[in-house]
């Protein structure tokens, strides 16, 4: 009989076999930043109180470099742009993205160079309904970790006193997952076309890296501020996402990206040969 969890059933259906893998490294992922959520903002009580003393500083800044990495309000006073300069503006969404790419990295590519992909594509299913099947447990990973990320914020929001509009609370985790799904569709569609996990990492961090540096530039550079269309971080709300809101043009151009590279997943995979 073959171990429980393991059998021709589980094998079967890859999303509940990939979500069964990645069960502990995503519970690792949900305390880690649930713990940072929580520590950022039980620092904002004190941060508040001598604010006075940091606004000099902040507006000593030239103004292209804080509208850079802190957004149109310098004021550390206020918990939306606190929240956006320690939390939103790079940390959060720099840890969903590489938990997004791992668990691309971790599904087709990770699967072929393990060993286990052909296992999988024995069994009758279509190569299909596999690759949709993973996706599946990226788009869930995905929702976890973000909905962990937004619950842990209405609590502190809550017992902290915090004082954010729990809309802008949703509306910039909506966009933080759509930000996360747009780089790791990519990283995904990369391991599904070369079954390579290196270069699916490779490809995800440096499509994050290049975007962030592409919306910084932009902001300092006035020349170069059509740059900013490229990246996928101005369409997330750079630096401040909370004080932007949901944007619903914005996100259509993340699915997009999602959706485009999805769709190049599936004609690649289709169409080439699977490492035994």
């Amino acid at each position: 009989m073959p171990p429980r969890g393991k059998g021709p059933t589980m094998l079967r259906d890859a999303f509940f076999k990939g979500l069964r893998d990645q069960r502990r490294s995503l519970l690792i992922w949900v305390a880690a930043v649930a713990v940072y959520v929580v520590m950022m903002c039980s620092l904002f009580p004190s941060i508040r109180e001598g604010a006075a003393d940091m606004q000099g500083y902040i507006e000593s800044m030239p103004e292209a470099f804080r509208r850079a990495f802190m957004g149109e309000s310098t004021d550390f006073g206020n918990a939306v742009t606190y929240l956006n300069g320690e939390l939103f503006s790079l940390m959060t969404p720099l840890f969903v993205m590489i938990f997004g790419i791992a668990l691309a990295a971790a599904q087709i590519a990770g699967e072929e160079e393990n060993g286990t992909l052909s296992l999988l594509l024995a069994f009758p299913v279509s190569r299909a309904r596999l690759l949709f099947q993973k996706y599946g447990v990226l788009v869930a990973g995905t929702v976890v970790l973000c909905g962990a990320h937004l619950v842990t914020m209405l609590l502190a929001n809550a017992a902290i006193g915090l004082d954010v509009a729990v809309s802008d609370l949703v509306g910039a985790h909506a966009s933080l997952f759509l930000l996360a799904l747009a780089v790791a569709t990519v990283a995904f569609a990369v391991g599904a076309a070369t079954g390579r996990r290196g270069l699916t990492i490779a490809v995800g961090a440096g499509l994050g890296i290049v975007s962030y540096l592409l919306n910084v530039v932009a902001q300092l550079v006035e020349s170069l501020g059509w740059l900013k269309k490229l990246s996928v971080f101005y369409y997330y709300g750079g630096a401040e996402p909370l004080r932007l809101g949901f944007r619903p043009a914005y996100a259509a151009v993340l699915l997009a990206v999602a959706a485009g590279a999805l769709l190049v997943a599936w004609l690649a995979f289709e169409r080439r040969d699977v490492r035994v």
